[in-house]
């Protein structure tokens, strides 16, 4: 897998981040620093004519998959599978007996932790066929139908090397993913949040991420946003990097 080589500095970005305490907001220049050649990375994707509410957007998944050609990632893991989408086409970039384990609710099943509000409507209330199944990247692609509440490091066989967290938008669920992605991630693991500076709908996920940044738990983060594309709305954090 390849690592990002230089440290950007928030400071770097720009000198009043000093008064804040990110994520701190990126431009392209600082993302292809990160990830030098990153913008002549072409992903081949597989999508559909519309994106139902609750997947990611299509500015959102050409980052990712992006992201994953060129990290050529071992070992990939989703929190929150929803209908497959970003499962198979993170797949599509992965190489060799490179894996993929994305991790969703059981059917039907009411989480453990607290999640109401505009989360509920995104819980699987009963089998739906997913979209990697049946196609090329579903041999690579190992499904979990757990809730992640119940689940810590033992029950994974190997570390992560990506690790993107898009499940249960709530405060507590934040958390505790989060948690349970830095258990199971490798020392310089790529780790990436959906949905974050939305309040309104997703008050956990910039809640969570801002105060674990206030705290210094997580350092630094990088907001990719509309300064990149206006379509993005992702988290990054790079583990060991500082």
């Amino acid at each position: 897998m390849k690592y990002p080589s230089t440290f950007v500095n928030p400071l770097d970005i720009d000198s009043r981040n000093s008064e804040f305490a990110g994520p701190y907001e990126i431009e392209r220049q600082h993302l292809f620093k990160l990830f030098p050649g990153l913008d002549s990375q072409f992903p081949c994707l597989e999508v559909g004519a519309v994106i139902d509410n609750g997947g990611v957007s299509y500015a959102d998944m050409a980052m990712l998959a992006a992201l994953t050609l060129w990290l050529q990632p071992q070992r990939v893991l989703e929190i929150g599978t929803y209908q497959g989408w970003t499962s198979h086409n993170l797949a599509l970039q992965l190489r060799g007996d490179a894996e993929l384990v994305t991790i969703d609710l059981p059917d039907a099943q009411t989480p453990h932790l607290n999640s109401s509000g505009w989360n509920a409507q995104f819980f699987p209330e009963d089998k739906t066929p997913l979209l990697f199944e049946g196609r090329s990247t579903a041999n690579r692609i190992k499904q979990i139908k757990e809730d992640t509440a119940n689940l810590n490091a033992e029950d994974f066989s190997d570390k992560f090397d990506l690790i993107f967290i898009d499940g249960s938008h709530s405060y507590p669920y934040v958390e505790n993913d989060t948690k349970l992605a830095l258990s199971v991630a490798n020392e310089q693991a790529i780790i990436l949040w959906h949905d974050y500076g939305i309040p309104a709908r997703w008050s956990g996920v910039t809640e969570y991420l801002l105060q674990s940044s206030r705290e210094g738990n997580l350092y630094p983060l990088y907001w990719l946003n509309h300064k990149i594309d206006p379509g993005i709305n992702l988290v990054l954090y790079i583990r060991g990097l500082n």
